[in-house]
């Protein structure tokens, strides 16, 4: 009987060039971060933790599926996986949610991105990357976790960023756009 990170591990390798080559590296080091393509297994949904830790927890009010999402401490990001071809649509998927500021939208990446994910098993290493929801053979059909719906978590992303307080939820771009201000501000002032 195969083992759950393994199974998983199977699926993830699925989105590889060499899926075979990339089981026997991840058998050798179950722990490492794994650099994968979007587009082929899987799209990714990019969007501050808060706001989607805030959509899963309505999500799961709703009694909806929760699939994985990655959280990079580095990045103040998250990403929730969802199905491949997602990206394709985000934009009117986006364009029908009641979103207030515009500058928070979440992103969504499908072919010829990749993302990084943490290993299937726990790492000692201090990785900028963890399992916000680990993917789970027990959601799962056949050997594939269930993924997020992309029309639920819109919806949900939608609410939740209308609970949470406008400070709470910035994308990266506007906070870069936030440093680069201060730091402009500090020296004409100087």
């Amino acid at each position: 009987m195969t083992s759950e990170p393994e199974r998983m591990s199977a699926w993830f390798a699925a989105s590889t060039p060499s899926p075979e080559e990339s089981m026997n590296v991840w058998r050798r080091t179950p722990d490492f971060p794994r650099r994968l393509p979007t587009g082929i297994t899987f799209d990714v949904v990019l969007a501050h933790p808060a706001l989607v830790e805030m959509a899963y927890r309505i999500l799961r009010q709703y009694e909806q599926t929760v699939g994985p999402a990655v959280r990079f401490t580095n990045l103040a990001t998250a990403a929730v996986l969802v199905p491949p071809g997602t990206a394709a649509r985000w934009g009117n998927l986006i364009a029908g949610a009641s979103w207030l500021d515009r500058s928070a939208v979440p992103a969504c990446l499908g072919a010829g991105h990749a993302v990084r994910i943490p290993g299937l098993v726990p790492s000692a290493q201090g990785v900028p990357v963890e399992w916000l929801e680990a993917p789970s053979a027990e959601s799962a059909i056949g050997d594939a976790p269930l993924l997020t719906a992309p029309v639920q978590l819109v919806r949900c992303l939608a609410e939740a960023r209308s609970l949470l307080a406008p400070g709470d939820v910035r994308s990266p771009i506007s906070r870069a756009a936030s440093a680069v201000r201060a730091v402009l501000l500090v020296t004409q002032r100087a």
